[in-house]
Formats: structure tokens, sequence, C-alpha cells
């Protein structure tokens, strides 16, 4: 029986550093997070893997062909100030590149977008746990290249 605060329970989702061949990543303003900017990303599906949910998220929501490289991050939000509902979220975050298409936007889910590089990122109106993911990013891609 889920916790009426909670009335998803616990959900599980994935998110998507989406970067481009200039080494800039994929920020896009998002209704449900109060019009502030966040990455792609939604629910896994139940027999979805991890990085396998990531990269159809961000598929769904931007129109582009991605390829995983990593998932990298992980964490946890409890009733996210900026989110339009109660909710208890555990996150994981994947690092894609773009394999092909162009942006489009899923217009429910995000609305404008930019593409900017990731330090310039933390400089946005972000939503709570997105300067983190960004952070980890920059650590896990100076770390591996």
């Amino acid at each position: 029986m889920a916790d009426k605060t909670f009335p998803r329970g616990i959900e599980l989702v994935s998110g998507v550093v989406v970067e481009n061949n200039d080494g800039e990543i994929l920020m896009a303003r998002s209704p449900k997070w109060n019009g502030k900017w966040v990455m792609p990303g939604g629910h896994v599906e139940p027999g979805e893997k991890l990085v396998e949910a990531a990269v159809r998220e961000g598929e769904e929501e931007t129109g582009l062909k991605l390829r995983p490289i990593a998932l990298f991050d992980w964490g946890e939000l409890i009733n996210p100030k900026d989110f339009h509902r109660p909710a208890h979220f555990v996150y994981f975050n994947t690092y894609c590149k773009i394999e092909g298409g162009s942006v489009h936007l899923q217009k429910e889910e995000l609305k404008e977008y930019k593409w900017i590089a990731p330090e310039r990122a933390l400089k946005l109106d972000l939503a709570e746990s997105y300067p983190q993911t960004i952070r980890d990013f920059l650590e896990y891609v100076r770390s591996h290249r």
C-alpha cells in the first residue's frame, strides 16, 4: 500500500546527459519542473534496464538517436521543491552521445532547449539535483578522456 504522501510510491527514473560533437549538453525547460532547466528523462518501465530506459526516454523526448556511453550517477529526491506533484524519486543518470537525428522536443515534457557547455549550464536556473548531475558528469568526463 503506497503512502498517501507519495501516491505513486518510490519512482525509479532515468535521466540522460546528451552531449553533441562540440562537447555541449542538451538542456531544456520543463513544465513539470516549474519551467526550470532539466535534461531529458523519465520512468523506468518494468522489465527495462536503466540504460535502456535512459536511451528510450531521451530519444522520445528529443527526437535524437542516442548511443549510451555510461551510467555515471545516481541519487534520490524526496518531494523536490520545483516538481509539480509530491514524489519520491530514485534516479540514475546516463551519458549519451548523438548518433543522428535533429531535436524535436516532446512538448508535454520539454519546451525551449539549448546546447550549452556543461560549465555554463551550471549558471542556468536548474531544477533540484541537476547542478550535482552536471558536476558528476564533468568529473566522469575528466576521468575518462
